[in-house]
């Protein structure tokens, strides 16, 4: 969607490949005008005491789908940053074993 100041993929970039994801994210990066930002929804891997349901529940949930998988937010943030997005930044999450959340802007220009 155009004429968005915000944007979110909730529980969507771990459903594709990186390929897809990564455009997916470049495409809400072309769509955002000066000052906006997205904000990234996901089950991330490597989440502090998380780390055997996460692995366990989404490797199995992605195997059925036959595409994607679980980034780390270090993965996520450099997908953002490559798209465009800056000081991209995690926000707190009340249950962060099924999801985190990342935020990036889209510096005016």
């Amino acid at each position: 969607p155009e004429q968005a100041d915000i944007m979110s993929l909730v529980r969507v970039l771990h459903d594709h490949d990186d390929e897809p994801a990564q455009q997916l994210i470049d495409k809400a990066f072309q769509a955002l005008p000066s000052g906006g930002q997205l904000i990234v929804a996901e089950p991330m891997a490597n989440t502090p005491g998380s780390e055997s349901i996460g692995h366990t529940y989404f490797g199995f949930y992605l195997w059925a789908m036959g595409s994607g998988r679980p980034r780390t937010a270090a993965e996520l943030r450099s997908m953002m940053e490559i798209a465009g997005f800056s000081a991209v930044r995690e926000a707190k999450s009340p249950m962060p074993s099924l999801v985190r959340v990342l935020v990036g802007d889209k510096r005016n220009t």
